[in-house]
């Protein structure tokens, strides 16, 4: 008589085809998981027109938020900058600051992987109802790995706890989000110079999501927000920016943001105001791991040998 043989949990088989379907269900799980991934989008496709067209509310890009449905948090947020003021200088660039170790003004860095910054609303007369948090890691263009996490804690709001699924990779060349118009044409009223900002400060490409801070109703001038931080298997330095949207206004959208960028905005009165988590072995914090870094590794050396 023919045996037939059978698996321990009763599958009738060989152990080639358990392989077999073992690395079927692995293609499955990776092509989903990829799949969804890939329908993320932090914000429309920018362009070149962007932020020219203030007046037609319908041709304003949205961001969207990865915690969009959560209580208080909207599925979009509509984005238009205030065409540009004299000299080429755009608005609504100021407004919003970062705080971290008593410091609101310049590249402000931390190489703590778990910590605290507080997000300022500086701007005058004006009273947020939301705010935007865009966060770009300094990695990519594949997927960060599997054990990647970050959880932010805003206030007293719940913890949010964010994977690599809730990351897309960005390059779009147009960079950020921000007030600046991308025209390049010297003749345009709405040109400013540099025309466009990239994704961040050090770098032009990164793994980016954008999360809608919770718990936020009225952040009036001069109020803050502590958001409390922590980062698990950092691939390379995170740099957050931060918008402000104002939904009691006539047309509501996000008109404020903060300054990352030294050029023809800045002045005593506009400082840059960003804040970055970068990663171990960049000594110097300026956001890349080289040689620059063994230089003052060598330097300290040095000095605590003399």
């Amino acid at each position: 008589m023919e045996k037939v043989v059978r698996s321990r949990v009763g599958w009738a088989g060989t152990p080639a085809h358990a392989v077999q379907l073992f690395l079927g269900l692995i293609v499955m799980w990776a092509f989903a998981a990829n799949t969804f991934a890939a329908a993320y989008k932090p914000w429309d496709e920018l362009t070149e027109a962007s932020w020219i067209d203030f007046g037609d509310a319908s041709a304003w890009p949205n961001m969207y938020p990865i915690n969009a449905g959560r209580a208080g948090v909207r599925e979009s947020y509509p984005v238009a900058f205030s065409p540009a003021g004299g000299g080429n200088k755009a608005k609504g660039m100021n407004a919003i600051k970062f705080r971290h170790a008593g410091q609101t003004t310049g590249y402000l860095v931390s190489s703590d992987q778990a910590g605290s910054f507080e997000i300022v609303n500086t701007g005058k007369n004006n009273t947020f109802t939301s705010i935007l948090l865009l966060v770009a890691i300094n990695a990519g263009p594949g997927p960060l790995r599997n054990d990647f996490k970050m959880t932010l804690h805003p206030g007293a709001a719940e913890t949010f706890s964010l994977d690599p699924n809730h990351f897309v990779f960005y390059d779009n060349p147009f960079g950020r989000p921000s007030g600046y118009y991308f025209t390049t044409n010297p003749a345009d009223p709405y040109r400013t110079n540099p025309p466009g900002e990239p994704i961040a400060y050090a770098f032009d490409t990164a793994m980016v999501t954008v999360y809608a801070v919770e718990g936020i109703t009225s952040l009036a001038q001069d109020q803050s927000v502590r958001i409390d931080y922590q980062f698990s298997y950092l691939p390379g330095p995170a740099v957050f920016s931060a918008y402000g949207y104002i939904g009691t206004d006539p047309l509501p959208g996000i008109y404020h943001t903060n300054r990352a960028f030294v050029d023809a905005n800045d002045s005593q009165r506009n400082p840059i105001s960003t804040f970055a988590v970068t990663v171990p072995g960049d000594v110097n914090k300026d956001l890349r791991v080289d040689f620059a870094d063994l230089a003052v590794l060598a330097e300290n050396w040095m000095i605590g040998t003399q």
